[in-house]
């Protein structure tokens, strides 16, 4: 076990601990049990109990009070036995620590020397409201260290523990050490937030000089000072500085507010104003954006908007260039030649080539001969036969040409040369169809993409609110929460500690005032400490697979390949392909066509244009590569699946009365230019189970009847098993001989368990 190493962090802690227990525990003006709900705070927040425990018995070492020191040490032995106890347990407390609070202060009333049993009293009855409140404020200081945006009942807790805390200290120290204490902080915050805050907090922080000088003077003179300061704080810090001081001397000299004039006064006036200079720029800055991150969510909200439009904006542009490609590629299309202009081709070159270089050219010449029409006519006959014979010829170009053999022998040379020119042609006809269909799907990806980030999104401020106060009763800690509709559902962000990340209370809080099932979707790093989360909505429905296959008897792979692919939250894609044959070419068509589609799918395009890219990208190889496919999409949301066959055999839906058959008639991937897949849609009831074979798995059944038999027969809802038994029964069939490449894929949707 790695012992954590102990940072500055931890050692001001502790002397913070050390301080505030000092403190309260002087708040009235005598020995008091206010310290007694800050370590009860300490230990409900999970700081350390053993060194919480330690602060706070040592706290009231400097007292010298035996009676004190023995009831400090009664109280924690009690409340550290519960609160490790509870810990051990993994339990939470809840309204039993009011029982807890109220026996950890028995050994102060009955023990503690005081006035009267009834002060004593009194004075625990408030302690017991102040755990509540310490809570609050112990969370803010030593847990969300100042890093998170705090409520409105965090600022109240945090305001009574401040106003007790300095009481503790003017009667420790004196009313002047408040005094420097209260400017000081107030111009720290005027410095990070502005003046409207630094005034609120002066006002605050002076009510405890109110109480303690018995006066309303500092209410009146303190929030006096930091409004002058701020006057020429955008200035200059030096100036604002001066300003506060120069006031102060102004009420000290000719107003007499604090009565006797002393030039100790002046101190601890000036001290503050120091230390507030000298304050290192970059740390004022630092928290000053800390502060701007947490606060400016508005603005965020806004800034989201506008660039979803610009993006939006931005797509639109880039969809029109892939589609003014697509029109590019089909007017390229139209300017492909023709037959037509390859037989006038070839006609010319048969008269270059031979005939000009016949001695008895000028004679032909003179008489006409030899006619390009009649060429022409010859040599669509050699490419409707693949080559030309004498018999071919025209009696007329027979009797008056003098070489026949040469322009035979060259017409049949001509003749090859078109076979490849034609070959090659349809195949750049194929490239530019493939491409065409590409920047097609391509653009509109890129076009439903712009018309969804087109959409405004809508925040829910209340739910927002809501969720934050389930967070925070299940101790989940968080700077920024933002809840808005996203295509049709409700996503929920969050920044959290890395430490809550899996904390079951997490997707409890968010699911408990949304009332779904929710899921994570995404996890970012904002920091070394926290990570921001995206929370939607999961489908109530689930899937578990089975898969059993064999290969066929000599091959060395299988032409049949499987992808189980999550295309998002919701929904899951099953791709079945069967290459023709077996053994790696087989496998190798199988496998790319499986892949496209995979990919294809994953990234959003339509089904019929992946179907045809596929099949021109199988066609454009060329040996005769041909796939049968089968593939299913299920929506878990709605439990909806949509079938597209495409040279492959019945796939079937098991139910618990039923058994529905869907079948295709279309040929496999790779065969035809053109494809005409068979698609259909069914519905699908938790429990039914999806199964889908290759064609050696039905070869081996006699007819589909005898196999749909045979599945009525499973009972077994487990999908593996169904899957191994109806390869099991194909084999038994066959008499053990793999004649086919053989692969069953089996699915069952079932309900989620809550």
């Amino acid at each position: 076990m790695v012992k954590k190493k102990v940072t500055y962090v931890d050692v001001i802690n502790v002397l913070l601990e050390f301080a505030f227990c000092f403190f309260l525990s002087k708040s009235i003006g005598i020995e008091t049990f206010f310290s007694v709900p800050f370590y009860l705070s300490l230990l409900y927040n999970g700081l350390n109990p053993f060194t919480a425990t330690a602060v706070f018995i040592l706290s009231f070492l400097p007292s010298l009070n035996v009676k004190i020191l023995l009831a400090s040490i009664i109280t924690s032995a009690f409340c550290l036995f519960v609160f490790l106890l509870y810990k051990k347990k993994k339990k939470t407390m809840g309204a039993e620590l009011i029982i807890y609070s109220t026996i950890s202060l028995l050994s102060f009333i009955f023990i503690v020397d005081s006035a009267s049993i009834i002060f004593n009293l009194i004075e625990a009855c408030i302690c017991i409201v102040l755990v509540f409140v310490f809570i609050s404020s112990t969370k803010v200081v030593f847990l969300k260290q100042f890093n998170y945006k705090c409520s409105l009942d965090e600022l109240l807790c945090l305001a009574i523990f401040a106003i007790l805390l300095l009481l503790g200290i003017h009667n420790v120290f004196n009313a002047n050490t408040v005094k420097a204490i209260t400017i000081f902080i107030c111009l720290f915050c005027l410095s990070v937030f502005n003046g409207k805050v630094a005034t609120c907090v002066c006002i605050l922080l002076s009510l405890s000089s109110a109480v303690s000088t018995k006066s309303l003077t500092p209410l009146a003179v303190f929030p006096l000072l930091i409004l002058s300061a701020s006057t020429f704080y955008k200035q200059s810090k030096l100036l604002s500085a001066l300003t506060l001081i120069l006031v102060d001397l102004a009420f000290m000299l000719l107003f007499k507010v604090y009565g006797s004039f002393s030039y100790e006064d002046v101190f601890y006036t000036i001290v503050p104003c120091v230390l507030f200079l000298i304050t290192p720029s970059f740390l004022i800055n630092s928290l000053s954006k800390k502060t701007q991150a947490i606060e400016n969510k508005v603005l965020s909200k806004y800034a989201i908007n506008r660039n979803r439009i610009a993006i939006s904006s931005k797509l639109y542009g880039i969809a029109d260039v892939f589609m003014q490609m697509k029109q590019s590629f089909s007017a390229l299309q139209n300017c492909v030649s023709t037959d037509e202009d390859f037989l006038y081709k070839m006609a010319d070159e048969v008269l270059i080539e031979v005939c000009e270089k016949c001695p008895s050219y000028l004679r032909c010449k003179q008489r006409g001969y030899p006619d390009k029409k009649e060429l022409i006519k010859i040599l669509s006959i050699g490419i409707a036969k693949n080559r030309i014979s004498l018999i071919d010829l025209t009696k007329s170009f027979t009797e008056n040409c003098g070489y026949v053999n040469g322009v035979i022998f060259e017409m049949n040379a001509l003749i090859t040369k078109y076979r490849e020119k034609v070959r090659e042609s349809e195949d750049i006809l194929s490239g530019k169809e493939l491409i065409k269909m590409q920047s097609e799907g391509v653009a509109n990806m890129l076009k439903g993409m712009a018309i969804e980030f087109s959409k405004t999104l809508s925040f829910h401020n209340e739910l927002e609110k809501r969720i934050g106060e389930n967070l925070r009763r299940k101790g989940i800690e968080f700077s920024e929460i933002m809840v808005f509709n996203s295509s049709e559902n409700i996503e929920v962000n969050v920044v959290i500690n890395k430490d809550d990340l899996f904390n079951s209370g997490l997707l409890d809080a968010v699911s408990e005032c949304l009332n779904k099932s929710l899921t994570i979707t995404s996890k970012t790093a904002i920091s070394s400490k926290t990570v921001a989360v995206s929370i939607k909505a999961s489908p109530c429905y689930d899937a578990a697979f089975g898969l059993a296959s064999a290969v066929k008897n000599g091959s060395s792979k299988s032409g049949d390949t499987h992808a189980l692919t999550k295309i998002d939250e919701g929904k899951f894609l099953i791709a079945l392909s069967d290459g023709m044959g077996s053994g790696k070419m087989a496998n190798s068509t199988s496998s790319t066509a499986i892949s496209l589609i995979e990919s294809f799918y994953k990234a959003g395009l339509e089904s019929n244009l992946i179907l045809n890219m596929v099949n021109k990208v199988l066609t454009l190889n060329t040996d005769d590569n041909f796939s049968a496919m089968d593939i299913l999409t299920v929506n878990l949301f709605n439990l909806t699946g949509d079938f597209i066959k495409i040279g492959a055999p019945y796939s079937f839906i098991l139910a618990d009365s039923s058994i529905k058959i869907i079948e295709g008639n279309s040929l496999p991937l790779g065969i035809l230019d053109d494809l005409t897949p068979t698609g259909c849609s069914y519905k699908i009831n938790e429990g039914d189970v999806i199964i889908m074979i290759t064609d050696g798995i039905s070869d081996a059944f006699s007819s589909s009847t005898d196999l749909v038999d045979y599945i009525r027969t499973l009972d077994n809802k487990n999908p593996q098993l169904i899957a191994d038994s109806i390869l099991n029964k194909a084999l038994a069939l066959e008499y053990g001989v793999k004649k086919d490449d053989m692969t069953v894929l089996a699915v069952r949707i079932f309900k989620k368990v809550s």
